[in-house]
């Protein structure tokens, strides 16, 4: 099944953000969790903030999804304000 993790980043914790990036990097990479993409959210009011980021899971249920999540060093580490995991079924591509 597809899952998709949309993270919306905290405000203020730029700092934790760039100290952690490599090893939340390590982990996308861990192979812990078959991911299809990742990568930064935008806003489109004209101002390209950076809002947070999507993952695209290959998952057999949401359960290794949350697993890999809890151990994402920007979870552990309160860089996110909020994440929904949602399924997704895939209709066109």
């Amino acid at each position: 099944m597809i899952f998709c993790r949309f993270a919306y980043d905290a405000a203020d914790k730029g700092a934790e953000r760039q100290v952690l990036l490599e090893a939340h990097k390590a982990h996308l990479r861990s192979g812990i969790a078959k991911i299809l993409q990742s990568g930064p959210l935008f806003a489109t009011d004209g101002r390209s903030r950076k809002l947070g980021a999507l993952v695209v899971f290959d998952a057999v249920d949401v359960a290794e999804v949350e697993a890999f999540n809890a151990l994402d060093p920007y979870v552990v580490n309160g860089v996110y304000d909020r994440i929904e995991i949602m399924r997704w079924d895939k209709t066109i591509g």
